[in-house]
């Protein structure tokens, strides 16, 4: 009989709780639900899906959706919620990069999720096969986008940057749970070590979109996720994904309790409003569940490409007062000064922002960073308790991306809960407004 978690053997039982109606999955496609597994079988691959009980993996194998896990199937951590087997590991497979490669290709993956065990007997921590895996998938499948969930790499110096360098689409490492739970739940890693990883990884290449996913059900307060949220924005994480944690035997963490689904669109509501770009919250939510679809919303919500130099585009969004509309919701907008400093041209402002019958007025401060072609704007007082708005500027020939950030938090409930509501109209209004402003300006014909 092998044992997968010998560390957990004395540790006292705690009974599982019966599931609730809404924690249910299901197979969607039984012929596509064998054929992902036999070629994950034939490839002699592991997946996270079967090593770390998912509830999702009938759903995801039947849209031959799979999460490779690499570097073996044993674990050198001890986490209290995880079942992924812990122990010494075997020695790396050399020929693995290429086997995932394989059959990313064979089941024609157009986004593939590769994540890993903890290596912490290997010198960089398993950094360097990350990136020859990464590196190999690409090279056989041109078209397919790349999400990592690595490990934290504690204490193995800038190992992580030859993941990251590795240029993945998507950069993924979960904090898991709040940090007065680490101890408990995650005693091998770090609370700020993680939230660090994360922070470099995006100062790095702040092309790649990073990720962090929290569980419920732990024990831990609402005032601890909120603040867990605000960490994760400050390390500028663009998606956050919230789920209910599973207790996989009486030996591992005990359950507290099964989070409702209301409490999850709740969070989720609380979320979008600090400024994630995508927050996916619900019971069975798990990090690479639905990531092939949650990656295309994020690219498309964070940049738009425009028909027209970067140059006069800037110069339309610095005219607050005749296009007030690059400013979520705002209404209209009256200049009271512009200084050009060199570097940087500096506006102050009042914006009225709105939506059917409530509107307020706010002095905003706006700066032109002319060297990163980039604009940002602050309250100073007002309706708001904070607001942050950032728009970065790329000429790609003959177009412009440009790339934007909102986050935002009005003191009136009703107007903000109106605000988070429509938050997604409110980005799809302003990318439409820059299209909108070329073709009308620019593009004359």
């Amino acid at each position: 009989m092998i044992i997968r978690h010998p560390e957990k053997i004395n540790k006292p039982s705690n009974p599982i709780k019966k599931k609730p109606e809404w924690i249910r999955s299901r197979i969607t496609n039984s012929q596509n639900f064998f054929l992902t597994k036999s070629i994950i079988n034939k490839n002699n691959l592991n997946t996270v899906c079967q090593e770390a009980n998912c509830p999702n993996i009938t759903e995801c194998w039947s849209k031959k959706h799979a999460t490779f896990m690499i570097m073996g199937d044993t674990c050198t951590r001890a986490c209290g919620f995880c079942d992924v087997k812990t122990g010494k590991p075997k020695s790396l497979d050399s020929l693995e990069p290429l086997k995932i490669a394989k059959a990313t290709k064979e089941l024609n993956l157009k986004h593939v999720v590769i994540t890993s065990v903890d290596r912490d007997d290997l010198r960089d921590g398993g950094a360097e096969h990350f990136s020859e895996v990464i590196n190999e998938t690409r090279k056989l499948n041109k078209n397919t986008t790349i999400e990592v969930l690595t490990p934290d790499f504690l204490r193995k110096g800038n190992a992580y940057k030859k993941v990251v360098e590795a240029n993945p689409d998507v950069f993924n490492h979960n904090i898991e749970t709040v940090p007065s739970l680490y101890l408990k739940v995650r005693p091998g890693s770090r609370y700020f070590a993680s939230l660090e990883l994360l922070k470099s990884a995006k100062k790095i290449n702040n092309k790649i979109f990073t990720k962090s996913g929290i569980m419920l059900g732990l024990g831990e307060e609402k005032d601890e996720i909120l603040q867990v949220m605000d960490d994760l924005i400050s390390a500028e994480v663009d998606f956050l994904t919230i789920g209910q944690y599973l207790q996989p035997s009486v030996k591992h963490y005990p359950l507290k309790r099964y989070v409702h689904p209301e409490e999850f669109e709740e969070l989720k509501t609380i979320a979008k409003s600090k400024g994630f770009l995508i927050v996916a919250s619900s019971p069975l939510t798990r990090s690479s569940y639905h990531a092939d679809e949650d990656f295309s919303k994020m690219k498309k919500l964070r940049t738009k490409k425009i028909p027209c130099s970067k140059k006069n585009l800037i110069k339309v969004v610095l005219d607050i007062e005749k296009y007030p509309e690059f400013v979520p919701w705002c209404l209209s907008g009256k200049i009271h000064a512009k200084i050009d400093k060199g570097d940087t041209v500096e506006i102050t402002a009042d914006l009225t922002i709105g939506k059917s019958f409530f509107s307020e007025t706010y002095k905003s401060f706006v700066i032109y960073d002319k060297s990163s072609d980039s604009i940002h704007v602050t309250n100073i007082g007002g309706p708001l308790k904070h607001l942050e708005n950032k728009w970065t500027f790329r000429q790609t020939g003959d177009s412009s991306e440009v790339d934007f950030h909102v986050d935002f938090e009005l003191k009136n409930k009703i107007l903000n809960i109106l605000m988070i509501k429509t938050f997604d109209l409110g980005l799809k209004k302003i990318a439409d407004a820059f299209e909108k402003r070329a073709n009308e300006l620019f593009n004359k014909t």
